[in-house]
C-alpha cells in the first residue's frame, strides 16, 4: 500500500481546482457570448421598434389628412344637399306658377272657342239670311 504524501495531495487537489476553474471559465465564456447575443438581439429589437414607432408617426400623419379630407367631403356634401334642396324647391315653385299660367291660357282658350262658335253661327246665320 502506497502512502500518498501532503504534497501529491496537495497536487491533485491543485489539478481538481485548476480544471473547475478551467470549466467555469468556458463556461463564463459561453455565458459572455449568449451575453453578446442577447445583447445584439436587444439592439436589433431596439432598431426594429424605432422603425415601427417611424411608420405609426406616418400612418398617423396620414389618418390626419385623412380625416382632414373626409371633413371637407362632409362639409361639401352639406352644402350641396342644402343647394340641391333650394334648387329643387326653386324648381317645385316655377313648376306651380307655371300649372297656374297654363290654368288660365286653358280657360282663356275655352272662352275663345266659346267666342268663335258663336261667331260661326252667326256669320252662317248672316250668309243665310242674305
Amino acid at each position: 500500500m502506497r502512502v500518498i504524501n501532503n504534497e501529491e495531495k496537495i497536487l491533485k487537489l491543485l489539478e481538481n481546482m485548476d480544471n473547475r476553474m478551467g470549466n467555469m471559465e468556458s463556461r463564463m465564456e459561453n455565458m459572455d457570448n449568449r451575453m453578446g447575443n442577447m445583447e445584439n438581439r436587444m439592439e436589433n429589437m431596439d432598431n426594429r421598434m424605432g422603425n415601427m414607432e417611424n411608420r405609426i408617426e406616418g400612418l398617423e400623419g396620414h389618418m390626419g389628412n385623412l380625416e382632414s379630407k373626409v371633413d371637407k367631403v362632409d362639409a361639401n356634401q352639406v352644402r350641396m344637399e342644402n343647394e340641391l334642396t333650394e334648387k329643387v324647391r326653386a324648381l317645385f315653385d316655377a313648376r306651380e306658377v307655371q300649372n297656374d299660367v297654363n290654368e288660365r291660357i286653358t280657360s282663356t282658350l275655352g272662352r275663345i272657342e266659346g267666342k268663335i262658335d258663336v261667331l260661326q253661327m252667326e256669320t252662317a246665320h248672316l250668309r243665310r239670311v242674305k
